[in-house]
């Protein structure tokens, strides 16, 4: 071998690595392989090369971060969020109109405007042994928000465990996760919040791995002997189409379960999902992810009576209805998000849509929000058999078209979508807050525009208008106690600066 072609391949190397050890990594490797071929470096001596620099890469600043044993690979990363929000929400109050013979709202405005920030820290983990598992902490302690108002003279704010989970991905087609997690299902805001990180346990089972879709492709580079091997490269093969099962088993509320005796029993969300995707015309893609989502039926410790958060099971409230047994009852939920992803013009565009639909809506407002029927005096009509059930209450659904994508600097992306709320159709738990302000029984549209300053750098600005689905539900926990469904109008108004790092 001749020494000068030799420092050559390692002065050029020792410049690719000095442009970042993750890029070294595999820029050398291409190199190596390229040299080898051009017959500049024999097998042996690019391999003498490629040990040479893992060894000096362990020796970089970079690498003093040391990792325990059985960790593989870690990624630390977060954001911070700076917000103004303003929102105004009409409340509902009872009207007899003598003319029109029936209940009419009149508007209550309660207005807010607030400074708010989030923060958000996270920490994934590769382990030996195909394991794997995440952890993160954030500003708030609310499952759907992780956002912290500025107040209070200056305080400090504290730190909250938003995820901890663990998993096993010793299949190729098989995963299981357990703990505080991200949301494992492809969903909308029509259902869930994106800030809700369920607690339980995930299983997924991608059928197009186990059907073989997919894998790598092997090239192979041969010396002109056309024996001796100069390089092999594998490249995976992207399959057309997937077929995702996702089921999950979460824990909602832990109950004192005989407290009273008997009566309460822990309650539980259950979710299945199928989620098939499907790649045509070059680069659009179709997205469809039927699921079913229930709960144990059981009942809250804490429900809310007239006055406020009381300790009370089925008790009676100061207007004499019944109240229920719980956020958790008669939600039996039939779900059909998807989309369409595509490029128009250089554009990225998708068109999304999202239903849902209660099997047991008209029980869930009858029973549990107890919503009266009144007549014209607006006494109660049939006191023991409370009914104000209509049919539009056990639907939700969403329609919408995004143009863009916050990727890198420079982009644009803009979202408008409209959406229904029926009061019995979804659970207000785990819906956008950011939308009419969780309330139940709306209609509304909401549209947002983002531009990235820099790669990490996004500011946007949302808005959101909505008003009633129906205009006469007056009392019960609807709009008395838990006030579910009590506005007549919301709007609400954000600008937010997100820092991505």
């Amino acid at each position: 071998m001749k020494n000068s072609p030799f420092l050559a391949a390692a002065l050029a190397l020792s410049l690719a690595f000095g442009a970042g050890p993750a890029l070294a990594q595999d820029e050398s490797t291409k190199l190596l392989d390229l040299l080898v071929a051009k017959k500049v470096l024999t097998g042996k001596e690019a391999e003498t090369l490629r040990a040479d620099l893992v060894k000096e890469k362990a020796a970089s600043s970079a690498e003093k971060l040391k990792l325990s044993g059985p960790v593989t690979q870690l990624s630390l990363y977060g954001d911070a969020r700076l917000r103004f929000q303003y929102d105004n929400l009409d409340q509902q109050l009872p009207r007899w109109d003598p003319v029109r013979l029936r209940w009419l709202d009149t508007g209550n405005g309660d207005q807010r405007d607030r400074f708010r920030f989030r923060l958000r820290l996270a920490a994934d983990f590769q382990l030996k042994d195909d394991w794997f598992g995440g952890v993160q902490l954030q500003s708030s302690q609310y499952s759907d928000t992780g956002n912290q108002t500025f107040d209070g003279g200056f305080q400090n704010y504290g730190v909250y465990i938003s995820r901890v989970y663990a998993g096993w991905r010793g299949l190729d087609w098989f995963t299981i996760i357990a703990g505080k997690q991200p949301n494992p299902f492809y969903t909308t805001d029509l259902l869930w919040d994106p800030d809700i990180n369920p607690s339980g346990v995930v299983e997924r089972v991608d059928f197009h791995k186990l059907l073989g879709c997919g894998g790598e492709e092997e090239t192979i580079e041969y010396a002109p002997d056309g024996k001796t091997v100069v390089s092999i490269r594998r490249a995976p093969i992207e399959c057309p189409w997937t077929l995702t099962l996702i089921t999950g088993q979460f824990f909602f509320d832990d109950n004192q379960e005989f407290n009273p005796p008997g009566r309460n029993t822990d309650a539980y969300l259950f979710e299945e999902q199928l989620l098939f995707s499907l790649r045509f015309c070059g680069q659009a893609k179709f997205t469809l992810a039927p699921a079913y989502l229930r709960y144990n039926s059981a009942q809250v410790n804490t429900v809310w009576n007239q006055q406020g958060f009381a300790q009370v099971i089925n008790g009676t409230g100061t207007d004499g209805l019944p109240l229920g047994w719980g956020e958790t009852r008669d939600l039996s939920l039939i779900q059909v998000p998807g989309d369409v992803a595509f490029r128009l013009c250089g554009w990225k565009i998708k068109v999304f849509w999202d239903g849902v639909y209660n099997t047991d809506g008209a029980k869930r407002v009858n029973d549990i929000y107890v919503v009266p029927e009144r007549d014209k005096a607006g006494n109660i009509v049939d006191f023991d058999r409370v009914r104000n059930h209509a049919a539009k209450d056990d639907f939700a659904w969403l329609a919408g078209i995004q143009f863009g994508d916050n990727a890198k600097k420079g982009d644009w992306a803009l979202n408008v979508n409209y959406r229904e709320v029926g009061l019995g159709a979804v659970d207000p738990n785990l819906n956008d807050s950011d939308w009419g302000l969780s309330r139940l029984n709306l209609r509304g549209w909401k549209a947002s525009l983002g531009y990235n300053f820099t790669d990490a750098v996004v500011a946007q600005v949302s808005y959101c208008a909505a008003d009633n689905l129906r205009s006469n539900l007056i009392g019960g926990q609807a709009t008395g106690g838990a006030k579910l469904a009590d506005a007549n109008s919301v709007q609400v108004f954000q600008f937010d600066l997100n820092v991505k790092f």
